[in-house]
């Protein structure tokens, strides 16, 4: 049931390109071009070498979904205005010096009593 559970994630994420890796019991390890498919109750997957492999259900003990790399961030632009509280944050960071949470609010008294 759960490895049933587990195919259906995998069929939903077939096509975004993720990759995977499969781990049997006896320890191997295998990467994976694309995340493998059931075919009766076996595994049919092919690897990150182009070995198209067949493994039965029950020596599998683990598959693992591997997101593609992403583009890394670009960094923040000293120019633009709208992120100057961020590039302030990380110049304070880059010193050692950390933003501490607000205290709370000081209490004010009610309207229209007068303090003893």
């Amino acid at each position: 049931m759960r490895a049933m559970m587990l195919i259906v994630a995998l069929a939903l994420d077939a096509g975004s390109g993720v990759s995977a890796v499969i781990r049997l019991k006896d320890g191997t390890v295998y990467q994976l071009q694309a995340p493998p498919h059931m075919s009766g109750s076996r595994f049919v997957f092919t690897t990150s070498e182009g070995r198209l492999l067949s493994i039965a259900e029950s020596e599998v003990d683990e598959i693992r979904l591997t997101p593609a790399a992403s583009e890394p961030r670009a960094g923040l632009n000293p120019q633009d205005s709208r992120a100057l509280g961020a590039i302030a944050r990380q110049q304070r960071r880059n010193h050692g010096k950390f933003t501490l949470i607000a205290p709370a609010p000081t209490p004010r008294g009610k309207k229209g009593s007068a303090a003893p």
